[in-house]
């Protein structure tokens, strides 16, 4: 299918995002380097990634865990995070994220 798909975010999504950018504050106060650049990159990223989904999103992988849903992988520093979601026809439905050193969705 070609065209745009419409990104709707979910609660849980939002909160998964503020704890994962809560975790990126409190790790680069605690070292000994803080770069004050670091939650503009992974926001920056985050939103490059979502451009994938606007127009690609079967592109992205299959959960293992939900073989209904997909993952989007977003490449961050020596991590990243990845994004769970599902395909509605023209609506891309984003579920939840996590760290990608996390073991399941929360």
């Amino acid at each position: 299918m070609s065209g745009q798909y419409r990104l709707v975010p979910t609660l849980t999504l939002q909160q998964d995002l503020e704890r994962l950018e809560e975790h990126i504050i409190q790790r680069e106060l605690a070292s000994h380097a803080p770069d004050d650049t670091c939650l503009f990159r992974f926001r920056d990223a985050l939103e490059r990634a979502m451009g994938i989904l606007s127009f690609a999103p079967h592109t992205c992988r299959r959960s293992e865990a939900h073989r209904e849903f997909r993952e989007l992988i977003i490449p961050f520093g020596h991590g990243g995070c990845v994004v769970l979601f599902a395909i509605r026809d023209t609506d891309v439905v984003l579920l939840a994220a996590r760290d990608q050193h996390e073991h399941d969705y929360r």
